[in-house]
């Protein structure tokens, strides 16, 4: 397809370029976003696609995988993802495995583990310097567990069992991510091998169904299981703001760049047995400041640091295919990525480059 070719529908459509826009707008397809038409950039890309003699298997394959697949909330894991794509295109080897949403390494889901034991020991009655006691001598995190514990225990005081209900279905909820959330070196096989958190499922994880990874995973249905039909029924009947806590605990994603500030607002909200904290899904008007309840500040990036490693990253990725020298922070690993330029790789990063510029890795508040 030439420049002169009009563009249309059907030429987008049988395009590879077309492949890769899983949560973004263009998602939807040309009838439904009245903004690929108009896109005169896409429309390069695609005629830039056209020009080559041969898109190899291993491009597509990329395209398909590697761009489609990155998260959109950055991932815990930023800028693993992005930077495991730019390698990809420059070694022409598509991914095994995309480390993108719903994916965690252990060192993620034994942090959660330790918040969990805390707010196990609050359910089970026992005190708070109990649980400290045992996070302190074998807890993966390293951090005051006395103060974090006595904290929590003060948030969710006094008990009541609407708390409990509550506290009970976002242990089972954190438990099931880290049964079924896989990694490389780890297939959904090793974390919660004694617990029952719903029914085995043969058609993978969530990371199998919304992600790209070559093997074979498996995954459980969290929802089948009859105590947490329960637990939901009496919170529907007992919890003013069931909708609310449902939704946010169920989102309380594990792979989200704060997932443990997510935790920590989740809790204090449980302490109030209403929304108290605002969200990005559910915004609240005059929402409290939830404090530094569970020490995870280090768990996640600093924003200005990372705004600023975006803008060079698509700054240098851009030069990269225009031709021109790299020069900012990120120019030699960019470069020592791509290696040599050719029209292939060309086309992949301003394509990968487009893709990006349709959103923003984003984080929870």
């Amino acid at each position: 397809m030439g420049s002169t070719v009009e563009w249309c529908r059907e030429a987008y459509a049988t395009s590879i370029s077309s492949r890769c826009w899983w949560f973004t707008p263009y998602d939807a397809g040309w009838d439904a976003c009245a903004n690929i038409s108009k896109d005169t950039e896409l429309k390069e890309i695609v005629v830039m696609e056209a020009t080559l003699s041969l898109v190899l298997d291993w491009a597509r394959q990329i395209v398909e995988t590697s761009i489609r697949f990155l998260p959109a909330c950055g991932a815990y894991t930023f800028p693993l993802p992005f930077l495991e794509c730019v390698s990809a295109i420059g070694e022409q080897t598509p991914p095994t495995f995309v480390h993108g949403c719903f994916t965690a390494d252990s060192a993620q889901k034994k942090a959660m583990q330790d918040y969990c034991l805390c707010l196990d020991a609050w359910l089970a009655g026992a005190s708070p310097d109990s649980a400290a006691a045992e996070l302190a001598a074998l807890g993966y995190r390293k951090i005051d567990w006395h103060k974090v514990c006595r904290g929590l225990w003060n948030v969710l005081s006094p008990r009541s069992e609407l708390k409990e209900l509550l506290i009970e279905r976002l242990l089972h909820s954190q438990r099931w991510k880290i049964k079924s959330y896989p990694w490389d070196n780890n297939p959904c096989d090793q974390f919660g091998r004694d617990q029952y958190l719903g029914d085995f499922r043969q058609d993978g994880c969530e990371a199998k169904r919304e992600g790209y990874i070559a093997c074979e995973l498996h995954g459980f249905k969290e929802k089948s299981s009859p105590r947490i039909n329960e637990l939901e029924r009496k919170l529907v009947a007992s919890c003013a703001d069931w909708k609310w806590f449902r939704y946010t605990i169920e989102y309380g994603w594990m792979c989200s760049p704060k997932a443990f500030r997510h935790l920590e607002c989740l809790i204090w909200s449980i302490g109030k047995e209403r929304q108290a904290a605002t969200t990005r899904d559910h915004p609240l008007k005059d929402a409290q400041q939830v404090p530094g309840l569970l020490q995870c500040e280090d768990t996640y990036l600093n924003q200005d640091e990372a705004a600023a490693w975006w803008r060079d990253f698509l700054s240098s990725l851009a030069a990269w295919w225009q031709g021109k020298e790299l020069t900012g922070p990120l120019g030699g690993d960019i470069t020592g990525r791509l290696v040599q330029r050719t029209p292939l790789k060309r086309w992949l990063v301003r394509l990968l480059v487009r893709n990006v510029n349709s959103w923003s890795p984003r984080a929870d508040p």
